[in-house]
């Protein structure tokens, strides 16, 4: 009995927990998708990195091509994928932001005499990339905030490889390119002949000061000479870029997804960058929109013990285990605890306040046998016999006492022939004399 107690409490407090964790752990989704941008943008080379750390974690990670920020976040709404790359500036309501996980300069080519404000773009064919892009609406903010419209300017409307073609065809006079240093396609701009990058050196300070007065989240960041091609020199110059933040979102994707793409973020954004320092990425600073819940608990605890030691579904588990243990085994426990402690002891004192009573005056008549006269022992005989009267017809004992209630009615049934035996005794002596 004792050994299948003991079995009964293994199972209970190890097995049932370890077959808990393993069913689990098993549970999640095994496939989600992302929504990017086209394959020249710096979002295609970004995903492949997530496609592989994924992998690691048994999820395949399936990258939906899109025009860009815009159509992602249609997208995204519309439950056809689980997860984007947003371009700060366009993000849609409903939305939930996840992180900032880099920072993207606004690239502005253009051909011709050099030009160091966006104003001198007035009246110039300007390739503002197509709709539904991450590119369109900044770009449209942008030159609308210096006076720059399609009513006294031509906007074209085409993809970024289009663009460049234009550009280099003299079809067009200007385009802009959103996309972090590490965009395939930018190298090849930086290289065109006759094409030129837009340099805000001489107006960057009046910019950051027009942008922070009508609250606008652009930034301005330094291209140092060289930063691409130390042998070729290219640049051949620093430059000053207007830039803006990509984000991470999704819109009903599970708390456990949401987090394991944030570790994996942090695992490839964190890295030093040419525009930001180490672990500056990914971060949860100045959302224009909703934060997801799971987001904001990520960002309050990063390192957690059992993802360290543990896969991550298992660590969820565990997690899972961890919390139902603290919220309600141990309260539990503790309750249970000052149950038997406490209220049984409590409750047992109650129930045998009777039986107490009984004894106590019991046991003041049999502490006085010895030395009691002829009528006072009769007077405690009948006593005796009003007090087991009074037990035998009590029937609210509890059948924990039961044991106690007939042992005392056995112990007055002996003191009662106790002090027959002294009456006797007593009359004894009186017919001698």
């Amino acid at each position: 009995m004792k050994l299948l107690k003991l079995l009964l409490i293994f199972i209970i407090l190890v097995l049932l927990p370890i077959l808990y964790v393993a069913i689990d752990s098993n549970k999640h989704k095994k496939e989600i998708s992302i929504a990017i941008g086209s394959k020249v943008d710096a979002y295609s080379q970004y995903a492949k990195a997530y496609v592989k750390e994924f992998k690691k974690e048994g999820v395949r990670l399936k990258l939906v091509e899109t025009k860009g920020s815009v159509e992602a976040q249609e997208k995204l709404l519309k439950g056809e994928v689980d997860f984007a790359f947003v371009q700060g500036g366009t993000e849609k309501k409903g939305v939930l932001a996840l992180a900032n996980i880099m920072i993207e300069p606004i690239w502005i080519f253009y051909k011709g005499r050099e030009i160091s404000d966006l104003k001198m773009l007035k009246g110039k064919r300007i390739a503002i990339c197509e709709k539904g892009s991450g590119i369109y609406p900044v770009t449209r903010e942008l030159l609308a905030l210096v006076g720059i419209t399609g009513f006294n300017s031509k906007f074209v409307h085409i993809p970024s490889s289009q663009a460049y073609e234009k550009l280099q065809n003299n079809e067009i006079d200007a385009m802009f390119y959103i996309a972090s240093v590490d965009a395939p396609f930018l190298k090849r701009l930086m290289t065109m002949p006759k094409v030129h990058l837009l340099n805000f050196e001489t107006s960057s300070a009046s910019y950051k000061q027009f942008f922070v007065k009508e609250n606008k989240d652009f930034e301005i960041v330094t291209l140092y000479k060289n930063a691409f091609d130390m042998k070729r020199h290219i640049p051949s110059k620093d430059y000053k870029l207007l830039a803006k933040n990509t984000l991470l979102a999704s819109y009903n994707a599970s708390d456990k997804m949401v987090r394991l793409f944030l570790k994996i973020a942090t695992k490839i954004h964190s890295k030093v960058g040419i525009f930001h320092k180490e672990n500056q990425f990914p971060n949860s600073a100045s959302f224009k929109i909703k934060q997801h819940h799971s987001s904001i608990l990520y960002f309050r605890e990063k390192v957690n013990y059992y993802e360290n030691h543990f896969s991550f579904w298992i660590a969820q588990s565990l997690n899972k285990v961890h919390d139902y243990t603290v919220r309600f085994f141990l309260p539990f426990l503790m309750v249970f605890a000052f149950f038997v402690e406490v209220i049984l002891p409590v409750i047992d004192m109650y129930g045998r306040r009777k039986i107490n009573a009984w004894y106590n005056r019991v046991n003041e008549i049999d502490n006085q046998i010895s030395h009691v006269e002829l009528n006072e022992a009769k007077e405690k005989r009948e006593k005796l016999k009003n007090i087991l009267a009074q037990i035998r017809g009590t029937d609210d004992i509890s059948p924990k006492h039961m044991a106690d209630f007939y042992t005392l009615q056995n112990q007055i049934i002996n003191i009662i022939d106790a002090l027959d035996t002294r009456i006797k005794m007593l009359h004894q002596g009186k017919k001698r004399f």
